[in-house]
């Protein structure tokens, strides 16, 4: 026979360690939060500096620079999206950028195309300008020497090219393939 108090007691301790997971919870969720504000903050400001920047250059541009006016936009846009996050944040993206891919997919693919190859030509003019530049760089493998990679110079395909294949490695033990 059970009485009804230690029913309850026996109910309370059950329940107790539910309680304090939902209270983890509510406390991890509550700091994702805060630190997905301060994110989106710091991203918000870094676009706002770098679309102060490139209004500097626009100004400083000669005007009948072709590439001024290019540069104004791209500040303008720059700004817009920098308003664009203070208001609605990281997660406000992210759910417009979702609806955009849903409403338009061939668009979406497109221009996520188009920013890709954007991207890597950038990279590239950064790269050649640095090679280029004095030939003293402090950029991991820039200076001919292995990078966080282990490859020199951080191309992957300029080091097999140099080194070999994988069957045509010096030490095949290194590259997880049995020796042939």
């Amino acid at each position: 026979m059970t009485d009804s108090l230690s029913g309850d007691l026996w109910t309370g301790e059950r329940d107790a360690p539910a309680d304090k997971a939902k209270a983890a919870a509510h406390t991890v969720r509550d700091r994702a939060d805060e630190q997905a504000k301060a994110q989106s903050q710091r991203a918000a400001d870094r676009v706002r500096q770098i679309a102060d920047e490139l209004s500097d250059l626009a100004d400083k541009a000669p005007e009948s620079s072709p590439t001024r006016s290019l540069v104004a936009k791209a500040a303008e846009g720059g700004h817009r999206a920098a308003g664009y996050l203070d208001k609605h944040g990281l997660n406000g993206l992210l759910e417009e950028t979702q609806r955009f891919a849903k409403q338009r997919p061939a668009a979406f693919v497109g221009a996520t195309a188009l920013a890709g190859l954007a991207v890597g030509r950038m990279a590239k003019a950064g790269r050649d300008a640095n090679g280029s530049s004095n030939g003293s760089s402090s950029a991991p493998g820039t200076d001919g020497g292995p990078d966080a990679s282990g490859t020199a110079g951080g191309d992957p395909v300029g080091s097999a090219a140099r080194h070999g294949t994988f069957d045509q490695a010096q030490r095949p033990e290194r590259t997880g393939y049995p020796e042939v």
